[in-house]
């Protein structure tokens, strides 16, 4: 009789992992007296959390008590004449940023009536801060952005605010400012303008330009948003002289605008008077592209869908547009899209610019018409285009190792014999990574071996 296995030992209990992390689950078991008492503790002496703290309790209260706690900060920072340094800069713009999130958060969702007045008064505060800051990295600004983003996202909410003096605050904003923030700030708050407001704020913007000698631009663009408010293409058009209403860029929006409200035949004769150059670079230049979309929905509106094509065509010959051509083969017929695509990837690889043919064929994805390319350009593709020849060199290391070194020592090569400080340390990443396709390469490679190309680039003594 066989001797009963003995039983295994049981298995330890597996111990809860430490609460000694500094995280929310962990916080949360020190339960709401201990956190508040925490908090307290920790707001001692430091302004701007205090500040966090009332934000937060005065949501719970009610919208009129955030707004004024709100108005109160917009207006200690637009009345203080002081400068504010670097050490200060991270802490002034997090609670500018907690401000704005209270408004365009909590108070948006309580009233959004109240709200946006409040994101326009803090918006407008970036005036009051001209010169007393210095913001390299764009950091402040990034708020003021997110706070016209908020803007926009609840004016359609706001019902029942007071529009002439949102008008007449949008007004001021756009004569006093300085930059094109006063513009973007009233197209976001354009849809909370009741009544008669755009009206009113129109003949307002109006008599100010007619009393100019030299339009202000900034006045001039807040012109347009309200003529296009009140849908008024002729008086968006007027706004632009007969010198410039001749510009592709400058055609294609009028054109845009009477497409919106179907007239077709207007916004074929802007195009008509703003027709861009024939040579390529003309017709690669963005005003130049954005003409040309808008002469192919102006083609199709008016149900000429072979013309339109042909200038799909066209303008994907000149700016290798991944999404041209796309759009181009979906309005061919079955069966024919494949054969136009084999056509488009040949053109491809005879475009002058040889950067920009890689980067179609990167992006479109063709990885055998990228190597093609760099095994018969390489010598034109400096290295010094890393956004380009990086992405292509990923596309091509699977399926065409060759290439994708040829792409990795080019831009190594630029790094070291130009210093490129900067790049030192994707330089670095580059050469191990064209190490580890030597394995991958043909025998007959029509390159150095590596080793010699390595100890030339050490040669350098760079990296």
């Amino acid at each position: 009789m066989a001797e009963p296995k003995p039983k295994a030992a049981p298995k330890a209990a597996k111990k809860a992992a430490p609460r000694k992390s500094v995280n929310a689950a962990n916080l949360a078991h020190l339960g709401p007296e201990a956190l508040a008492a925490l908090l307290i503790e920790v707001a001692d002496g430091h302004a701007s959390i205090k500040r966090r703290l009332k934000l937060a309790l005065l949501g719970e209260v009610g919208a009129a008590d955030l707004a004024a706690e709100i108005d109160k900060r917009i207006d200690a920072i637009a009345g203080s004449g002081a400068r504010i340094n670097w050490r200060k800069f991270k802490d002034f713009v997090r609670d500018l940023d907690a401000h704005r999130a209270a408004a365009g958060g909590k108070l948006g969702e309580l009233d959004p009536d109240i709200a946006v007045p409040v994101l326009v008064r803090l918006v407008r505060v970036s005036e009051d801060l001209e010169g007393r800051i210095k913001d390299p990295k764009g950091e402040l600004a990034a708020v003021f952005d997110q706070a016209v983003a908020d803007v926009a996202r609840l004016s359609p909410k706001a019902l029942t605010l007071d529009s002439r003096y949102l008008a007449d605050s949008l007004l001021a904003f756009v004569t006093e400012a300085s930059t094109k923030l006063s513009v973007d700030l009233l197209r976001a708050a354009a849809p909370a303008l009741a009544g008669d407001a755009v009206t009113v704020l129109r003949a307002k913007v109006r008599e100010r330009l007619a009393a100019q000698r030299r339009p202000d631009p900034r006045l001039r663009a807040a012109a347009q948003v309200l003529a296009d408010l009140e849908g008024d293409v002729e008086g968006f058009a007027a706004l632009f002289t007969e010198s410039q209403q001749v510009l592709p860029p400058i055609g294609a929006q009028i054109a845009r605008r009477h497409l919106a409200v179907g007239q077709v035949a207007q916004a074929l004769a802007a195009l008509d008077r703003s027709a861009p150059g024939a040579s390529l670079a003309e017709q690669a230049d963005p005003g130049a592209v954005a003409w040309s979309q808008a002469r192919i929905a102006a083609l199709e509106a008016s149900g000429e869908a072979l013309e339109a094509q042909a200038m799909r065509w066209a303008g994907f010959k000149a700016t290798l547009s991944v999404e041209g051509l796309r759009a181009f083969l979906k309005g061919l017929p079955d069966f024919e899209d494949v054969e136009a695509e084999d056509q488009a990837l040949a053109y491809a690889q005879t475009y002058p610019d040889p950067f920009k043919a890689l980067a179609f064929l990167t992006a479109w994805p063709s990885a055998a018409g990228a190597a093609r390319l760099v095994m018969e350009r390489g010598p034109a593709l400096h290295g010094d285009r890393p956004d380009v020849l990086e992405p292509a060199a990923r596309l091509l290391e699977h399926r065409y190792p060759l290439a994708a070194t040829v792409l990795l020592r080019a831009m190594v090569d630029d790094v070291v014999r130009f210093g490129r400080a900067d790049r030192y340390c994707d330089a670095n990443r580059w050469l191990l990574e064209a190490e580890s396709l030597v394995p991958s390469l043909p025998d007959e490679a029509a390159i150095d071996d590596h080793a010699v190309w390595a100890r030339r680039v050490a040669g350098y003594r760079r990296l």
